[in-house]
């Protein structure tokens, strides 16, 4: 496990002019040992040019698609084309204040080898439409924990080195290769965006790996491509759904797809000790560990194996 190296996998759809500061910061705190994915979803933008001119990570493996394929689909593609034991999904909209975050990340996947993901954004809880659930410090209080500038308004700030974790935001998440090779990658029935986050959680969860949601320092700009207009009309063409704009239907959807392949084994909540809560807190009635008794064959559900 000493020679153990890390992807990181950046898809890109245009808006290179703000990405381009994103860029050059991730360059400046991630170590040359770690190799560079960048799926490119059909830009006019010149993204590959001011790669290789300006950026110039070490190794970097560059993929184009003629058009957009949506989140789902670049992730399993970022999947396929990785070679590394890690790979981190990183939006192209975050920004990391801890140098060499990528080899501390290494290093806690090396310390717990049952450990299947990290994020920089995580819940101990989810329901069984991917809601999130947390025990929170104070009423009101969002669910989750991160250590992002401004962890206090998405939910609470983690002082401690990682909490035990359910399910991320998809913002920033490192998934063992192992436990994607296990269930051949994403599920491809989820639609362009929206829960394949919540979905990679419970996958590692269901084949027996811990989650851990560690305090990396970092800013999440958010929907810096979701909530452009160029985006938008985009996900509307493709969806075509009287009555609904083309992202509501892909959350609702995607949605109604996680609560039926989930529902026999949610809600559940990780402890502080990594074990399962059991029993009735209003509202929900928790599961215990039941994912680790009968969840791998519906995690692994979409592998060939």
């Amino acid at each position: 496990m000493s020679s153990t190296k890390l992807t990181l996998s950046i898809p890109i759809m245009n808006q290179l002019h703000d990405c381009k500061g994103i860029l050059g910061q991730l360059k400046s705190v991630t170590s040359e040992e770690t190799e560079w994915m960048i799926v490119d979803n059909g830009s006019t933008d010149p993204v590959e040019k001011f790669l290789n001119k300006h950026v110039k990570p070490k190794r970097m493996n560059y993929l184009r698609n003629d058009q957009n394929v949506g989140l789902v689909k670049t992730y399993q593609q970022m999947y396929e084309n990785c070679d590394t034991e890690l790979i981190a999904f990183l939006h192209n909209d975050v920004f990391v204040y801890e140098k060499d975050w990528d080899q501390r990340i290494i290093q806690k996947f090396k310390e717990m080898p049952d450990l299947g993901a990290v994020g920089f954004f995580g819940a101990q809880g989810v329901g069984p439409l991917g809601e999130r659930i947390q025990d929170v410090e104070r009423p009101g209080q969002m669910a989750g924990w991160s250590n992002m500038l401004e962890a206090e308004v998405h939910g609470m700030r983690l002082h401690e080195e990682f909490k035990p974790a359910a399910v991320f935001d998809g913002f920033a998440i490192i998934v063992r290769m192992e436990v994607l090779k296990n269930a051949g990658g994403i599920d491809q029935r989820y639609h362009y965006h929206h829960l394949y986050d919540r979905e990679l959680g419970l996958m590692t969860l269901a084949q027996g790996y811990k989650n851990i949601v560690l305090n990396i320092p970092c800013h999440h700009w958010s929907g810096m491509t979701a909530n452009r207009p160029e985006y938008q009309k985009w996900i509307d063409k493709k969806v075509q759904k009287d009555g609904y704009k083309g992202d509501s239907w892909t959350h609702d959807e995607n949605s109604r797809l996680f609560n039926e392949k989930w529902k026999d084994f949610l809600p559940i909540y990780i402890e502080n000790d990594f074990s399962f809560r059991t029993g009735q807190q209003e509202p929900w009635n928790f599961k215990g560990d039941l994912i680790t008794k009968g969840g791998k064959h519906v995690a692994c559900s979409n592998s060939n194996a």
